[in-house]
């Protein structure tokens, strides 16, 4: 089964054959998703910050969106993500291929089970699906960058952005980080496609707003679809990554 995860703007897969909307209970809460399949692959579709963007970042329950996704069978995730341009290369309207992220948040973002190996936080299995399917359609990607995250729902100041640059962030958001995170914690394979939808604070003279979050995102929205769903179909039942293994790692350190 595999998983994909819509951001900011990115509010229907799009490409499902039939499908149903399903609510699933857990320990932190219920989560509203919609499963189906394409091409023959089963897939669950799960809007982060709900149908109508109701959620804001901070609001988003992602303890109990990757375990609903987990009880639902779920093994892969892919998840699109609006963000901030740090970079200069990367500019409104770039598709990034996240590799790495920095984590300033101040909440917990745990399952508090166990420690677990973040060196490559992203699968490396799906990141080379997704970058051999954008190469074969004609889609620049940027093959790698890093997320830096933090809590919102503000946005940042000119000096944080700067601060930021300064520490080799690329790309700027409020949710990824912990997605990330409890995803391994869960030995699920994730990967993520970040849309620049701005360059962020200070960096022009563009004001970043929800709105222009949206717009940016509704602009590529064919493109993201388009990536995901050929990627989905190249996705092989054997899981070759780390992913799993790391939280194998982590429980076997554990019971010793």
């Amino acid at each position: 089964m595999i998983g994909v995860i819509g951001g900011t703007g990115f509010y229907d897969i799009g490409f499902f054959g039939e499908a149903e909307e399903i609510s699933v209970e857990t320990e932190f809460g219920t989560v509203d998703l919609i499963r189906g399949t394409y091409k023959g692959k089963e897939l669950v579709f799960l809007p982060r910050h709900g149908k109508e963007h109701g959620i804001l970042a901070y609001q988003v329950n992602h303890h109990a969106n990757l375990l609903a996704l987990q009880a639902m069978g779920v093994e892969r995730v892919l998840a699109t993500v609006a963000a901030g341009g740090i970079s200069p290369q990367m500019n409104k309207g770039d598709l990034v291929l996240i590799d790495q992220f920095i984590s300033f948040h101040t909440r917990h973002y745990t399952y508090g089970k166990y420690s677990v190996d973040m060196t490559e936080p992203y699968c490396n299995q799906l990141r080379d699906i997704i970058l051999t399917k954008a190469e074969s359609l004609g889609y620049p990607i940027h093959s790698e960058g890093t997320y830096i995250s933090f809590d919102g729902p503000r946005y940042e100041t000119k000096a944080e952005i700067l601060a930021f640059k300064s520490l080799g962030a690329d790309v700027v958001g409020m949710t990824n980080a912990p997605e990330a995170a409890l995803a391994r914690e869960l030995g699920l394979c994730y990967s993520a496609i970040v849309i620049v939808t701005n360059k962020a604070a200070g960096l022009s003279e563009d004001v970043p707003d929800l709105q222009t979050h949206k717009n940016a995102v509704r602009d590529n929205a064919n493109i993201m679809r388009t990536l995901i769903s050929e990627s989905i179909l190249d996705i092989p039942d054997e899981r070759t990554c780390m992913c799993r293994g790391c939280l194998e790692r982590a429980l076997s350190a554990r019971s010793h």
